[in-house]
This record gives structure tokens, sequence and C-alpha cells, in this order.
């Protein structure tokens, strides 16, 4: 039997309370499918070529996890809105501010998360879209300093 939409707009909210708390792999990791095999996607909204950011299978989804809760924190983590799309898929719109734990440097992402579930509730299907401009997605994050690289960027050549 296929889960309601209560139940399945319930399971994207509970997803994001535990990101928007920062919680470790192992905690994100139990939202997603341990019997089917799991998609992750995270690239810009206009990228030519999405499908180079595909992740396959539980353990890429946990290095995913790994890598953002390893250089990264979350803050202000704001859903705008949750909608059942189709049958077992919630569309979520929200956003993020990030921040590098080595400098302290943030920046803000608006992205909209579609989230493909199984009959048990679990995640077999994570893609993000970065709506914000390129630069502010995730995956294509760089820390340095603004005024520092402009410097070099307009210096004489």
């Amino acid at each position: 039997m296929s889960p309601s939409h209560q139940q399945l707009l319930f399971a994207a909210e509970v997803l994001f309370l535990d990101l928007s708390a920062n919680s470790n792999s192992n905690i994100i990791i139990s939202h997603f499918s341990s019997t089917q095999e799991v998609v992750i996607q995270h690239a810009p909204l206009l990228c030519p070529h999405p499908h180079t950011s595909r992740l396959t299978g539980l353990n890429a989804v946990r290095s995913y996890f790994d890598l953002l809760f390893t250089h990264w924190t979350r803050s202000n983590m704001k859903i705008h809105s949750r909608t059942v799309v189709e049958p077992n898929q919630v569309a979520v719109s929200a956003s993020v501010q990030w921040t590098w734990r080595s400098s302290g440097r943030s920046w803000k992402e608006e992205f909209l998360c579609t989230l493909d579930y199984d009959d048990n509730l679990k995640i077999v299907g994570m893609i993000v879209e970065t709506n914000s401009a390129p630069g502010t997605c995730i995956m294509r994050a760089i820390d340095e300093d603004p005024l520092e690289s402009g410097e070099r960027r307009m210096a004489p050549a």
C-alpha cells in the first residue's frame, strides 16, 4: 500500500529537521532505503550535465553526507513549500545557510529538493537543484577570500 500524502509530507519534514540539526550521516542515512538502490544528485538547476553529480548506492549517499558534515555546517534551513507531486514523490522548496568549518565564511543556497520514496517511506531518490546562482551550490563551493580572489583577477597581466 502506498503512503498517504500526509505520511509523505511528514517524512520529508522529519528529514529536513535532521538536516537542519546538522545530524551526523548515520542519522541522515536512516531516512534512505537499505533494500533498494538509492540515488542522490546535487547540482545547479541550469547545469548542462547534472547527471555528472549523481551518486548511486547507499555507500555513495553516506559519503555525500560525510563530506557535507566534515566541511560545512548548515543553519537557518527554511522550508518554503512541500508538495506531493506524484505518488511517492515530494518536492520541497527550501533555503539553507552554509558555513565553512575551516574559515567561517558562509553563503545562502536556495534549492528545490525532489524526494522519491518507497512504500516504507524510505528515500530511494534525492535530487537537489540549486535555484540561486550556480556558485551557491554546495557541490561547487570554494573557500577563498572574495577580496583576495578579486585582487588576483584584477591584477595586471
